[in-house]
């Protein structure tokens, strides 16, 4: 699946409302901007349809708004919340999101080293820790020992998230509820680690998406259990899906298409992302992704991909991209000069099946007949989508 934007804020405000951010004016990362009173968060829906929601714990939904959004979406939305409340009725449905931190941009490569051993690796076990010297180093990094030590630091921080997720499971068990719950897993955008989160490429963006129905809801499976499902699916399809998954009424204002269950319309053929100003750093770029290839349009191409960040640029990792791009500048590969370089294209365009990890560069190399006719198809699929979502992107803030 793919995620909205390749940073957090921005994302959840699409996933939760079912609507794009540039569309209601919330892509800028930390946005304080309003939202119409009718748009409303997706469980908003299923709590007036008789469900007890919660979530536990993390928002982040970017906007003046976010209040009221909490309010209505969750009966329960803290630390502890949980389908175990005393608030539940016995019996009654559940919608429950627990959100896991550990695997956070934080934890991964933000928090000093010793900071992580102390509260993310000493719950592994020795046989779980990862070793820095069997990492593969991607070919956009300088391949350092302090670059595999936060490469394994990121897998060990998985490793424990996937044992925080197979506890949530293992209490549906405990309860007797597994085989009446559809579950979802996902990550809000792609690895909180350098030229993956806040780019538009796919280690940014692609975020895995699991699905487990019980045996009485395999018939709105789209596959068999194990099965890869190839569809294109977007975040702002989820809200749409859950309703459309329950045989609730979709809000029309929603913008996403529903991708399971027989209302389901054949599967697009792109899906669009967006990146835009993140914290203090400012950004414009658009991205339409199809199943073979990846357009992005950025609009300040003076900008590097690796702009310096208060918050990211406490990381190690980043520190050292940055000394080692600085100290090599006449010799960094292509892949590093394009993530860590001054500048960048102000068009990009990748053929997945030949260069997954998004390296060359087709707009600016000689293209074959079929990538040259594969690009103007992207180009206008990517005006055709900034134009009917009303993409808000271009104005100022000062303005919008």
């Amino acid at each position: 699946a793919y995620a909205a934007a390749p940073v957090c804020s921005p994302s959840r405000a699409t996933l939760i409302t079912g609507m794009w951010a540039p569309s209601l004016g919330t892509s800028q990362m930390r946005s304080a901007y309003p939202i119409p009173f009718s748009v409303k968060g997706f469980p908003t829906y299923l709590r007036e349809a008789g469900y007890f929601t919660t979530n536990n714990e993390k928002t982040d939904y970017n906007t003046a708004d976010e209040a009221r959004l909490i309010k209505e979406s969750w009966d329960e939305s803290s630390g502890t919340a949980h389908w175990r409340s005393e608030s539940r009725k016995e019996g009654q449905p559940f919608f429950a999101v627990f959100n896991q931190m550990v695997s956070h941009q934080s934890r991964t490569m933000v928090w000093p080293y010793p900071v992580f051993k102390e509260n993310v690796q000493s719950r592994l076990s020795a046989e779980e820790i990862h070793d820095p010297a069997k990492v593969v180093v991607p070919p956009y990094y300088p391949d350092t020992e302090l670059v595999r030590r936060e490469m394994a630091r990121f897998y060990d921080c998985v490793t424990v998230m996937d044992s925080e997720v197979g506890r949530v499971l293992a209490q549906l068990e405990e309860d007797g509820l597994a085989e009446n719950t559809i579950v979802f897993f996902y990550s809000d955008h792609g690895s909180g680690m350098p030229r993956h989160k806040r780019l538009l490429h796919d280690s940014g963006m692609k975020v895995p998406l699991l699905i487990r129905f019980p045996e009485k809801y395999k018939h709105l499976a789209p596959a068999a259990a194990g099965e890869t499902v190839d569809r294109l699916v977007s975040f702002v399809d989820f809200g749409p899906t859950v309703l459309s998954l329950l045989g609730l009424p979709v809000p029309e204002n929603m913008q996403g298409e529903v991708f399971l269950g027989p209302d389901a319309p054949p599967e697009p053929e792109y899906v669009y992302g967006f990146r835009d100003r993140v914290d203090e750093v400012f950004d414009f770029s658009r991205s339409v992704r199809s199943d073979g290839y990846l357009y992005i349009r950025n609009y300040l191409p003076h900008y590097s991909w690796a702009q310096r960040s208060v918050y990211s640029d406490l990381g190690e990792i980043q520190q050292e991209i940055a000394r080692y791009a600085a100290a090599n500048a006449a010799t960094l590969t292509p892949p590093q000069l394009a993530y860590a370089g001054p500048t960048r294209p102000a068009e990009e365009f990748y053929d997945i099946a030949a260069d997954p990890q998004n390296l060359v560069n087709l707009a600016i190399t000689e293209r074959t007949p079929a990538q040259e006719a594969a690009l103007e198809a992207h180009r206008a699929a990517f005006v055709k989508k900034r134009t009917e979502i009303l993409d808000l992107g271009v104005l100022p803030e000062s303005i919008m």
